[in-house]
Order: C-alpha cells, then structure tokens, then sequence
C-alpha cells in the first residue's frame, strides 16, 4: 500500500480482525508464517498510516500514537484464542470509534 489509506481500508481491516479473532476463539490455530506474519506486514502500513492521517481537537497527536499503538496489539492478539473477549472488544471499539470519527470529519 504505497497510496494514503482511505476509511474502506481501514473497515476492510477491522472487518478482518473480526473474522480472525472469531476463528481463534473457535479453536483455529493460525500458522505464523503463513498466515500471521503475511497479515501484520499487509495492515502494519495502517498503523503507521494513522500517525500521518489530519488532526482536530478530538483526535491529537497523543491519541493517533495511541490508536497506532492499540491497532497493533490488535492485529497481533486476534490471532490468539486466549486473549481477553473484554480487552479485545474495548481495544476494538477504540479503533472503530477513531476510524469513524477520522472519516466523518474528513481527516482521513
């Protein structure tokens, strides 16, 4: 992904970090190589992307570091059956919440 990331991107992932997270919780144990490590290098450019994405009172400099922060705890820990249903739910709702405030003020 060599062009800015738009919000359809951004929806793609969480959609994917859903389905991920449902597989794991179901018992699916997903290869690193194949299958982790080819996701995280594809939506780590996300990650990064948030700290260049526009600024407005709400979402800052601080809060951008810390949805980049949280995006990849969560792109790594939706692969694992154990991790918290609550963490994973309030790290999610996070990203979610950001991504759409980003997109209905037109910052990203």
């Amino acid at each position: 992904m060599s062009r800015n990331a738009v919000y359809s991107d951004y929806r793609h992932m969480l959609d994917q970090i859903e389905h991920r997270y449902s597989r794991a919780k179901d018992g699916y144990e997903f290869d690193f190589k194949t299958e982790i490590e080819p996701f995280l290098n594809q939506y780590k450019v996300l990650a990064d992307q948030l700290l260049h994405i526009n600024t407005d009172e709400r979402l800052t400099e601080q809060v951008k570091e810390t949805m980049s922060d949280e995006l990849m705890e969560l792109l790594m820990s939706c692969h694992i059956s154990r991790f918290s249903l609550k963490l994973y739910h309030e790290k999610f709702k996070y990203i979610n919440m950001w991504i759409n405030h980003a997109h209905k003020e037109d910052l990203l």
